[in-house]
């Protein structure tokens, strides 16, 4: 599985237009949390993650695990507007 999450890495590095929400979403961190910009990020990354995976084959964390949450729930910590952020595309995605 390890080898299979690098290639997938991989290829998405290798798309341009994934690699910008990548940067978008790094350059978000220091935005305000109310900034409007942050919602456009959230509709863009919803439609790419759909766009890549498909309505049913949304990526899911292993829930017998608690470390992917503790990981995001620390990252999201460091940023208000990165807090906003994850919030907002997952009530996308579960829309």
């Amino acid at each position: 599985m390890a080898c299979r999450q690098r290639n997938d890495q991989a290829e998405t590095l290798a798309n341009p237009a994934l690699r910008q929400l990548f940067l978008d979403y790094d350059h978000a961190h220091d935005l305000d949390a109310d900034d409007p910009r942050i919602d456009g990020l959230a509709r863009r990354i919803t439609k790419a993650t759909r766009e890549r995976y498909g309505p049913d084959e949304l990526p899911e964390q292993d829930a017998a695990s608690e470390t992917p949450a503790l990981i995001q729930g620390t990252v999201n910590a460091s940023s208000p507007a990165w807090q906003r952020l994850d919030t907002l595309i997952r009530a996308q995605l579960d829309a």
